[in-house]
């Protein structure tokens, strides 16, 4: 398996931040900054994106939104 950065900082609620198209988990830079002091704020790097660039991009939508939903399973998020 490939490596995938993912940005898991504060506690609290979890709130999930995803990078759009040609983005990286760092476009959320100053947002995790503020939110991480109320929450826990989980941002990943798209395969094939900033952080995550040596890993195989997915050429659809579908996969990337199953790719968070995975991301967010073994990190054993319920809401």
């Amino acid at each position: 398996m490939q490596e995938i950065y993912t940005d898991d900082i504060g506690s609290g609620f979890p709130l999930i931040l995803v990078h759009g198209y040609l983005g990286s988990s760092e476009m959320w830079k100053f947002q995790k900054d503020y939110l991480c002091k109320n929450f826990r704020v989980i941002s990943p790097a798209l395969p094939g994106f900033g952080e995550s660039h040596k890993a195989k991009s997915f050429n659809s939508i579908n996969l990337m939104a199953k790719f968070i939903i995975n991301e967010i399973d073994k990190k054993e998020i319920e809401k």
